[in-house]
């Protein structure tokens, strides 16, 4: 397993142009950054305009590759909360060597009914099939 790196300004303005991009998109968005020294970061949308729809959530997690230690790896785990049964749900991981290209990857997998079918530790060791 690769170790977590801490959250840097340049990570956390990539977060903050995702929320001002949900917001403008009429989606409410916030993020928790309380794990940012430890690696892990939540990002979490809602379309308030459709009945019952589900806060979507990003954990996205900052690792260091092993095998080039110069080198990012990026893991989001997506859950969702609500709907109508308002139950947590942990969906699939997505992974990329860029902070852009995750979030990029987590909102297709939302959109298509979050269809990854990639554990964590499938996506975190990921980039060693590369």
């Amino acid at each position: 397993m690769p170790s977590y790196l801490a959250w840097n300004d340049a990570d956390l303005a990539n977060i903050e142009r995702a929320l001002k991009r949900y917001r403008t998109l009429g989606l409410e968005a916030s993020f928790e950054g309380e794990r940012a020294p430890e690696g892990v970061v939540t990002l979490s949308q809602v379309d308030p305009q459709a009945s019952d729809a589900p806060i979507i959530t990003f954990e996205i997690h900052k690792f260091v590759r092993s095998d080039h230690p110069g080198r990012l790896h990026w893991v989001v785990q997506l859950q969702s909360i609500g709907g109508r049964d308002n139950m947590q749900k942990q969906h699939g991981c997505v992974f990329a060597g860029s902070l852009v290209f995750a979030i990029a990857k987590a909102e297709l997998d939302a959109q298509s009914g979050f269809a990854s079918p990639d554990t964590f530790d499938m996506a975190a060791n990921a980039y060693w099939l590369k």
